[in-house]
């Protein structure tokens, strides 16, 4: 009766061990900076840039080695597999032409369901439609990329019209004389103030 539990055991430990390893052998390291695409192509949106050295999680390739879809942490998408290396009896060695030795998964690209499932948050995801018969190698569809909101007119608000400056009139001058109605001097009339006249003394 013990027999059969400790194969079970065995078993299951086997199992955990074969599932390490597979998933041991689908973790990769950028060679340097790429560029995560949404789809197996340089002509595709851009996903997320990654910088050299970045860890990913390779979930499967292209049956051509050439492209692999990649998990980056919140973000999925496909990466050259030239700039993807792989820790291969303690050496690094690169995705590309390798892939057959290193094991990893072979799959397809399905543009509808990939972007379904990853790319609904994304800008570019309203423009699905324009890649359905686009090819790889291709240039991208035109007008991909949303159309940016036309600059809003800037608000011209007219001029409050000011009240017109009313100055009140000037007193009418008296003819031929001055402010303080005096003749002035030369004219009849003018008397030049005396020393010891009352205009002189004020």
């Amino acid at each position: 009766m013990k027999f059969p539990r400790l194969y079970a055991s065995l078993l299951v430990m086997a199992s955990a061990l074969t599932l390490t390893t597979v998933a041991a052998a689908q973790e990769a390291f950028t060679s340097k900076a790429v560029n995560v695409r949404a789809g197996p192509d340089r002509g595709y949106p851009l996903v997320v840039w990654l910088p050299a050295g970045s860890a990913v999680y390779v979930n499967g390739c292209l049956n051509d080695f050439r492209w692999c879809d990649v998990t980056a942490g919140p973000d999925r998408g496909w990466v050259y597999s030239k700039n993807l290396q792989y820790t291969y009896q303690g050496q690094p060695m690169s995705i590309y032409g390798n892939g057959p030795t290193l094991a990893l998964p072979i799959i397809s690209f399905i543009l509808g369901s990939y972007w379904d499932n990853n790319y609904r948050d994304r800008s570019w995801y309203g423009g699905q439609r324009n890649w359905n018969n686009w090819r790889p190698g291709n240039e991208p569809p035109p007008n991909y990329y949303p159309q940016p909101r036309p600059p809003r007119p800037p608000i011209v608000r007219p001029d409050r019209p000011r009240p017109p400056v009313v100055q009140p009139p000037r007193p009418p001058r008296p003819p031929g004389g001055d402010q303080q109605g005096r003749a002035p001097e030369g004219l009849p009339g003018f008397v030049t103030p005396g020393p010891n006249s009352p205009a002189a003394q004020r």
